[in-house]
């Protein structure tokens, strides 16, 4: 990959431009580095992803419970005068509303879980030495939001995925 590298230094009278000591052949293989230890993060994320965690299962499990007792009111109901068809119908109503919550939070968990298809990029980045500049610009382009190259701070890469 072929790094620009943008010195800012200041062009008024009396004010030196001031130039990275840095070369553009580091921050390559720097960036280079970088995308590839982010793909070996992804796919680990992705790994422990499919293993379902605990709180996951556990509400699962009540929304199962609740379910059960929705049915179990709703066979009652046949047989029921209008005032156990009145406590019956607020007894399903409340158990709804618990189990549309419980849903709710296993939907916030699996959107806390962000999951990137890695297979597109992980073989191009296992033979990114071989790839052609327009290829390595399309990769960086699905990767990175940003490189910051500074003497002081080194360099900097920020992620788009």
């Amino acid at each position: 990959m072929r790094a620009i590298i943008i010195s800012s230094g200041i062009l008024k009278e009396g004010c030196v431009k001031k130039f990275l000591k840095t070369r553009s052949e580091e921050v390559e293989s720097a960036v280079e580095q970088a995308m590839r230890d982010r793909i070996d993060q992804l796919v680990i994320a992705m790994r422990s992803a499919d293993v379902p965690d605990a709180d996951t299962e556990a509400l699962r499990a009540e929304i199962i419970k609740i379910d059960e007792e929705i049915r179990k009111l709703m066979k009652k109901l046949g047989d029921a005068d209008t005032v156990l068809f009145e406590y019956i119908q607020n007894t399903v109503n409340e158990l709804h509303e618990q189990k549309a919550a419980l849903e709710r939070k296993i939907r916030a968990k699996a959107r806390k879980r962000r999951t990137v298809d890695t297979a597109p990029l992980e073989k191009p980045m296992k033979h990114c030495d071989k790839l052609s500049i327009p290829e390595k610009h399309e990769l960086a382009a699905v990767m990175l939001e940003a490189v910051y190259v500074s003497d002081e701070n080194g360099i900097e890469v920020k992620f788009s995925i």
